[in-house]
């Protein structure tokens, strides 16, 4: 059961990493049919705020949940990627045959420095069905 105000967490978001290999990430826009939150181009000069300015080593395509779900419960931020991308497993293969890796990054700031993120089998069973990754950027707890 999701859990908006998960009490062990701080703050979560998801993002779905496409790393497109031989393929322009405008081209993974074009196929998927949805705007990503960033992207990159191998070679381009990526500008960063409060940071100096970076080469892209990859060229690389992300959807973030980051503005987009407002809840502790990294379930639902991972439900709202597969909400995205679930009826386009077609592409995603296509994609994947082409060279693409895909995964999905769950960042997770501990409130307590105890508990942790949880996901359920029907999340896990659709990321094995597109054949994506999920892992876990866990973090915390931060003395203010």
């Amino acid at each position: 059961m999701d859990d908006d105000d998960y009490p062990t967490c701080a703050r979560t978001y998801a993002t779905l990493l496409i790393y497109p290999n031989a393929v322009d990430p405008a081209m993974v826009t074009e196929r998927l049919g949805i705007e990503p939150s960033s992207w990159q181009r191998r070679g381009e000069v990526i500008p960063r705020t409060n940071r100096p300015p970076k080469v892209a080593e990859l060229s690389g395509w992300f959807l973030t949940s980051k503005s987009q779900v407002e809840s502790k419960d990294s379930r639902r931020h991972v439900a709202w990627l597969l909400d995205q991308i679930a009826s386009k497993s077609a592409v995603i293969r296509s994609l994947q045959e082409t060279g693409c890796t895909m995964a999905i990054s769950c960042y997770w700031l501990s409130k307590d420095g105890h508990g942790g993120p949880t996901m359920p089998p029907s999340q896990m069973k659709t990321l094995g069905e597109l054949n994506i990754e999920l892992w876990f950027d866990i973090y915390g707890p931060y003395e203010d």
